[in-house]
């Protein structure tokens, strides 16, 4: 069976509910408030980290070929979506 968009949205959700969740990154869900990502965003300055995280796991990637890390550039990538807009409505 041939992956769709579908599924790779469903592991990248599942990443930011449930593997987020277990490690204490965010108790409130995908849509809810992260305060770990406000909180680094606060000392690091907006963004910086998120950046750095997807760098490192595209460079990862391509040395390792673990199809993980490209979900996690799209969680990432999402965090930083979801900031850029909040932002914009204040």
């Amino acid at each position: 069976m041939t992956p769709t968009y579908e599924d790779f949205c469903k592991e990248v959700e599942a990443l930011l509910n449930y593997a987020a969740s277990d490690k204490g990154y965010n108790r409130t869900g995908v849509d809810g408030e992260n305060a770990l990502y406000d909180f680094v965003n606060s000392i690091v300055g907006e963004n910086k980290h998120a950046l750095g995280e997807i760098i490192y796991k595209v460079r990862r990637y391509a040395s390792k070929r673990d199809p993980k890390d490209v979900l996690k550039i799209a969680a990432w990538a999402f965090l930083i979506w979801r900031d850029h807009k909040c932002q914009e409505n204040t």
